[in-house]
């Protein structure tokens, strides 16, 4: 049942007629019991693994501080090992056994980048996170332990951000499950908008950029020259931003209909002038949550082994080691962790190249230091985009296209058109970035709003009608 489907509306306005039948002191339980329902219809065989998870977590955050308050650090590595051995067990069977994929393919289980759905629970690297999330916050003493289990059941399986996110912290949601926030006109208003930037940015743009990128794209990339390489690169870079922040939008549009705030995940990615601008701009809750618990720790035990933040191995391993846990989060295979070693090197790059130069204020840059930093951060993220799409040979043979003359010699065929359907998500984004705000459209006058509203629904009445739906690809990771 994807979200962006008109089953999914249906669902959405049953459960929320029946959180209004149900009495207060129940509300959260009807919440669980839609989210699990809403679990069932996507991996039926592994709601026990959800079960289980829950009940793991929940009954060992109350232990990780003894009667006095001391943390048992033991019992916390026992808890991230557990997590993580589930996550690695599932997410990562095909790297680690393929004999045993070999048998299911022979059995007539297929999928997507070499990954068989019957081995991946859909959302358990996104719920994974969360649990870890919490445990470590209990450790620190930052959060106490979650004593109702229906609400902490809820944090790790609400039903909108179940599948693809966004990474909740248990603080804040907790807090809003024992306080919802009132839903009235505003709220209302708000969600819509959401829902409606959501449903764009995923069925009119998204489907249309992801279904137009050639297979040659991943098969034989120097058939395309160099410059339709890179017209292709970022229509699929600009195509999975709009689908992620297309589902994004949604579920935080939806969950809002409930008094439930969801997490930003995303802050116009695309006008950032260097990487630790984009870093806090795209998909920011795996970004911050990578922060939290690996670049911060890393870093603070390196400065107490080396102090000195220009030491080589203070300046190089935190963020390495960062963006290498990203890739593996991100996928199976080399691929994914080539791709968190450049992403990784890039920010030690761009630390070297800045930390003895003066931070000068906005208004004090030159005009074109902007421009030139979008430039050059936009390009090398284009170069990474080929391991994010292909194993590392098909990824080589792209980059050897891009430095090849004879392929720049190449002309540009027709199809550089579609790069036009860019214009949009552009626009979008500078709207929301110029407004300071993801819903500044409701700002404008009530023609503009009106008109604005009518052309977004036809364009998605009409491209649905265009065009086979793609899958949200964060599903699948």
């Amino acid at each position: 049942m994807n979200i962006d489907t008109l089953g999914f509306a249906g669902f959405c306005a049953l459960v929320l007629l029946g959180a209004q039948l149900v009495p207060v002191r129940r509300r959260n339980a009807s919440l669980l019991a839609a989210s699990y329902a809403f679990y069932a219809s996507w991996s039926p065989g592994f709601v026990g693994l959800l079960l289980g998870v829950t009940a793991f977590n929940y009954a060992l955050a109350p232990r990780l501080r003894d009667g006095n308050g001391r943390p048992r650090p033991l019992l916390l590595w026992l808890g991230i090992g557990a997590n993580l051995a589930v996550l690695a067990a599932f997410r990562y069977a095909d790297f680690f056994v393929p004999e045993l994929l070999a048998l299911l393919a022979r059995l007539g289980w297929t999928g997507e980048h070499g990954v068989l759905p019957i081995l991946i629970p859909v959302g358990l690297s996104f719920y994974a996170l969360q649990a870890l999330a919490y445990l470590v916050d209990v450790y620190r003493g930052q959060v106490p332990a979650c004593k109702r289990p229906v609400d902490f059941a809820l944090y790790l399986a609400w039903f909108p951000k179940l599948t693809a996110g966004p990474i909740e912290r248990a603080e804040p949601f907790l807090k809003q499950l024992a306080r919802p926030s009132a839903v009235d006109a505003d709220a209302i208003k708000a969600a819509f908008t959401l829902i409606l930037i959501g449903l764009v940015r995923k069925l009119v743009i998204a489907d249309t950029l992801l279904g137009a990128v050639p297979e040659a794209l991943t098969e034989d990339p120097g058939s395309l020259g160099a410059r339709m390489l890179l017209i292709w690169l970022a229509v699929f870079a600009v195509g999975l931003y709009n689908d992620f922040a297309g589902y994004t939008a949604i579920a935080r549009g939806v969950s809002r209909l409930f008094g439930i705030e969801l997490s930003r995940n995303f802050a116009q990615p695309l006008f950032a002038t260097n990487y630790a601008a984009f870093w806090s701009r795209w998909h920011m809750t795996l970004s911050f949550w990578l922060r939290d618990y690996i670049y911060f720790p890393v870093s603070r035990a390196l400065l107490r082994r080396w102090p000195g933040r220009t030491h080589p191995a203070n300046l190089l391993l935190p963020p390495v080691l960062t963006m290498v846990a990203s890739g593996w989060w991100h996928g199976v295979g080399w691929s994914f962790l080539v791709w968190g070693l450049l992403m990784g090197l890039y920010q030690v790059a761009e630390r070297l190249i800045t930390m003895n130069r003066p931070i000068l204020p906005a208004a004090q840059r030159p005009w074109w230091q902007p421009i030139a930093g979008w430039a050059l951060t936009f390009t090398t993220l284009m170069i990474a985009v080929p391991l994010f799409l292909a194993p590392v040979p098909q990824a080589l043979a792209a980059w050897q296209t891009l430095l090849s003359p004879k392929a720049w010699a190449l002309p540009i065929g027709p199809e550089w058109r579609v790069a036009l359907l860019m214009l949009p998500p552009v626009w979008l984004d500078w709207v929301q970035l110029r407004g300071k705000d993801e819903l500044a459209f409701l700002s404008w006058p009530e023609p503009a709003r009106v008109g604005l509203t009518a052309f977004a629904l036809l364009a998605i009445f009409l491209f649905t009608r265009m065009q086979t739906a793609e899958p949200f690809i964060y599903q699948g990771f």
